[in-house]
C-alpha cells in the first residue's frame, strides 16, 4: 500500500523527529556471508511473499503470513518496490524497512535485532536481513529489491523518471533502475531475479497479490498498479523455478474495504498490533514502540479484513 503526496508532505515535516531517538544498529550492521541452501532446509516449511511495497504483506496477507509463522513455518519476504511514492532520498524508504523489521520481530516475540544477510544473483546484490530467533524458532527474512514506486495508476513518478512495474510489464520502458541505482532489469531479468529468490526459499507456498487483477480501474475500488503487476511477476517467477513448483495464493488489495469485514475480534486485534508496530518508524512523532493514534479510514477496513483472489 502506498500513501498519497499530502501524506508524505506531512511525512516531511515529521521526518526529523520520527528518526530521533529510533534505534536501528542492527539494521546499519556490515553484511555477513548468507546462509547456505543446507542451513535454509532446517525450516520444516517456508512460506514465500512477493509483495510491492513494505506493508502490503501486513495489510492484505494478514494473519495468514502469522498464522504462517506461529504454526512453525519460516517466512521470507521480498518487497519489489521501496515505496517511496515521490519521496526525495531514501528516508521515507529506510523507515518503512525499519518498519517491516520491528512488525516481524513483535510477530516473532523477540527483540528487533537483524543481521544483514545481503543476496547475490546474476551479478546483482540485493539488500537483505535475518532476524535472529533462538535456535529451533522458525526463522524471517526480508529483502528489499528497491524498485520505484509506480503510483497507483502506474505513471511513475518525476524523481524517478516516470519509471514503473507498469509500464516495464507493458513495454512502454525497456528496463527498470532501482531507486538506489544499485541495479537495473528487464522483464526477463527481473522474473529471473524473483524466480530464483523464490527457489532459494525453498517454499513449498507463495503468497502475493491479486494477480488475476479482479480489481483493475481507476475508481475508488481500483488496486494500486505496482499491487498487481507484482503479483503477475511473482507468480510467473514461482512457474518456472526448477523442480516441484510452489503453491501461488493472492490477496485482494484496496477493494476489500467494500467487502463484509471477516476477521474474528482476536485475529483482528493481533494484525493491528504487529501493523501499529510497522506504524512507529513514520508516523510517531517521537521515537516510540508503537503507534497509538488514529488510523486512516482504510486502514481500519483492512484491520478486519483478509480476502484471498477469487
Amino acid at each position: 500500500m502506498n500513501g498519497t503526496a499530502g501524506w508524505l508532505r506531512k511525512l516531511g515535516m515529521l521526518a526529523a523527529a520520527a528518526v530521533c531517538g529510533l534505534a536501528i544498529p542492527a539494521w546499519a550492521r556490515p553484511a555477513v556471508p548468507a546462509e547456505s541452501s543446507a542451513a535454509a532446509a532446517l525450516c520444516r516449511t517456508t512460506v514465500f511473499a512477493g509483495v510491492a511495497h513494505e506493508d502490503d504483506d501486513l495489510l492484505f496477507m494478514s494473519p495468514d503470513l502469522l498464522n504462517d509463522w506461529a504454526r512453525g513455518a519460516c517466512l521470507d519476504i521480498v518487497y519489489l518496490t521501496a515505496g517511496d511514492a515521490g519521496s526525495t532520498g531514501t528516508w521515507y524508504t529506510e523507515r518503512r524497512e525499519v518498519g517491516v523489521g520491528r512488525a516481524y520481530a513483535l510477530m516473532a516475540g523477540v527483540p528487533n535485532d537483524w543481521r544483514r544477510q545481503d543476496r547475490k544473483h546474476a551479478g546483482r546484490t540485493v539488500r537483505a536481513f535475518a532476524l535472529r530467533v533462538p535456535a529451533g524458532r522458525p526463522r524471517v527474512r526480508v529483502t528489499f529489491l528497491r524498485l520505484p514506486d509506480g503510483l497507483h495508476d502506474g505513471s511513475g513518478t518525476r524523481l524517478q523518471v516516470g519509471q514503473s512495474l507498469l509500464k516495464l510489464e507493458l513495454g512502454r520502458i525497456r528496463r527498470i533502475t532501482t531507486m538506489d541505482r544499485s541495479a537495473r532489469y528487464d522483464v526477463k531479468e527481473l522474473t529471473a531475479m524473483l524466480s530464483w529468490l523464490v527457489a532459494d526459499s525453498h517454499a513449498k507456498v507463495v503468497r502475493t497479490l491479486d494477480y488475476r487483477n479482479v480489481d483493475r480501474g481507476s475508481g475508488p475500488k481500483s488496486d494500486h498498479s505496482d499491487h498487481e503487476v507484482a503479483a503477475r511477476l511473482v507468480k510467473k517467477a514461482a512457474a518456472s523455478v526448477p523442480g516441484p513448483k510452489p503453491f501461488v495464493v493472492g490477496y485482494r488489495g484496496y477493494s476489500i474495504n467494500a467487502l463484509p469485514p471477516n476477521l474474528a475480534l482476536q485475529p483482528a486485534r493481533r494484525k493491528e498490533s504487529v501493523f501499529r508496530r510497522y506504524l512507529s518508524t513514520t508516523l510517531c512523532t517521537r521515537a516510540c514502540a508503537d503507534y497509538t493514534g488514529p488510523l486512516w479510514s482504510s486502514y481500519r477496513h483492512w484491520m478486519v479484513r483478509q480476502y484471498r483472489g477469487k
